[in-house]
């Protein structure tokens, strides 16, 4: 009785199959460095390459005024790069308005 069932079901077609990717990845968690210490930061890009969209990088400036204090900026590269890109587009509008001013219109 069992064995004619068994012979149906594993001669039987399959239906319709869902594929899943072998290399499945969990979601990208949204990181702010901002709220992590510095200890925290480290574990956090130990995991990471330097190249890596959410790995943390912190620059150290002076503070305006002070020749000791030190201020620290972390940001995702990702952060980084759009910060970048928002300046430069900032500086090619000014620039882009102050050379139309320039012309001479006689």
């Amino acid at each position: 009785m069992l064995s004619p069932l068994l012979a149906l079901l594993l001669t039987a077609t399959p239906g319709p199959s869902v594929v899943v990717p072998a290399t499945l990845e969990a979601p990208a968690v949204a990181v702010d460095p901002k709220k992590m210490s510095q200890s925290q930061i480290r574990a956090h890009n130990a995991k990471l390459q330097r190249t890596d969209p959410n790995y943390i990088r912190c620059v150290r400036t002076a503070a305006l005024g002070s020749l000791v204090s030190r201020n620290f900026s972390c940001r995702t590269v990702a952060q980084w790069d759009a910060a970048d890109r928002a300046g430069n587009e900032e500086m090619r509008r000014v620039q882009d308005a102050m050379s139309s001013k320039a012309v001479n219109s006689n």
